[in-house]
């Protein structure tokens, strides 16, 4: 069994896909294309571009001509955002509010401000399992350099300072952050709060640069931007695009394909993206409860009808775990699929009804268990 489009005639439609050159393969630390293509003109007239953005590479392909200039402005629309939301950049406007807001509150732009807006919403909706204000447990750890600091495993935080600091617990906590409306403005109530979009802010850009896409008249298009992807319609001769999700400890290793029509498909995983220090990796997905990275060593794969709620879902599912996310996103009928290793190297999965329904197929537990056995015996 491949886990993806329903079975039968979907199934083989994607596998048609996947040879025609429309699949793509999802991973955490961004897609890699499994055809020959790249950057150049697809079939029956599409376009292919590719830019570097956001620290990752967002590819744009057509099914079927794009007016001239769609692409780029699709990408400039991306490259304007991340002026806006980079922490890696001193000049953007995230940067200068983290230096100003805990002293008086910081006038936005109106995509900054939607952007935290947006951000605390998920952070509420999570129970803060995603958390935008976690920028002072990356700084602590040493998440932007070569510098990382592991943090010490019977510790509920890392020191500010480093591993042979005075502890002092990083203030982490979306109620540290207050909206003012009226007036457009965002305040921190004490000093050392920060704000990292980094979990929803290439969701954000995704949708933006689909908007740019649509108003150039672009009806057939994926967008693939490191782990995510973003489905307008579907290719004209396939029902759905079809999407590799990779193996979580092997990005060349594709052990599932589904298809997606008008969706977003995001995948989370701390095996790609990570620091390395003298006591092992500190990976980049943080849990912001316990002041650490998210103990999960597998993936995360989470559908959602937009790329932002995509985003922001893969990260708070991923430190949530495969028990409690899958029951969260259970009773938000969410499709979730978690894919890890056991000790044995053995490959696990637990995936939400939501998930088996729309891309398995559904049926009787008997068979669900059929297309399992199959699937296990292809990945072999």
């Amino acid at each position: 069994m491949r886990i993806g489009q329903s079975f039968g005639v979907r199934c083989r439609a994607a596998h048609r896909a996947a040879a025609a050159g429309v699949l793509a393969c999802l991973i955490a630390a961004g897609p890699s294309r499994l055809s020959a293509q790249d950057d150049a003109a697809s079939g029956q007239g599409g376009t292919a571009r590719a830019r570097f953005l956001m620290g990752t590479r967002l590819a744009i392909e057509t099914d079927g001509p794009a007016p001239a200039g769609a692409l780029e402005a699709a990408f400039d629309e991306v490259a304007r955002l991340e002026g806006i939301f980079s922490n890696w950049r001193r000049e953007s406007e995230v940067s200068r509010l983290n230096d100003k807001a805990a002293r008086a509150p910081v006038l936005c732009s109106r995509e900054l401000f939607g952007a935290v807006r947006v951000a605390l919403g998920w952070a509420q909706e999570t129970g803060g399992a995603f958390d935008p204000t976690v920028e002072p447990l990356v700084r602590a750890l040493g998440l932007r350099g070569d510098d990382g600091r592991m943090p010490d495993p019977e510790s509920p935080a890392v020191p500010a300072g480093g591993e042979t600091a005075p502890y002092v617990r990083p203030p982490i906590g979306w109620r540290h952050v207050h909206l003012h409306r009226r007036t457009r403005s965002v305040r921190f109530d004490t000093e050392g709060v920060g704000l990292d979009l980094g979990g929803i802010g290439k969701g954000i850009a995704l949708d933006a640069a689909a908007g740019v896409l649509r108003r150039h008249g672009v009806r057939r298009a994926l967008l693939d931007f490191g782990g995510q992807v973003l489905a307008i319609g579907h290719p004209v001769r396939f029902p759905a695009w079809s999407i590799g999700i990779a193996d979580p400890g092997d990005r060349d290793s594709v052990i599932a394909v589904v298809g997606i029509d008008g969706l977003s498909l995001a995948t989370s995983s701390n095996s790609e993206r990570f620091v390395e220090t003298p006591r092992g990796r500190i990976g980049h997905i943080l849990d912001p409860a316990e002041g650490r990275p998210a103990r999960f060593q597998g993936s995360l794969t989470v559908a959602a009808r937009d790329a932002t709620s995509a985003d922001a879902l893969s990260t708070a599912l991923f430190v949530m775990g495969p028990e409690r996310g899958s029951a969260w996103a259970e009773a938000r009928d969410l499709p979730a699929l978690y894919v890890w290793r056991d000790d044995t190297g053995a490959l696990r999965s637990k995936s939400s009804r939501a998930f088996e329904e729309r891309f398995e197929g559904g049926g009787s537990r008997r068979e669900r268990a059929g297309r399992a056995a199959e699937w296990r015996k292809e990945a072999r």
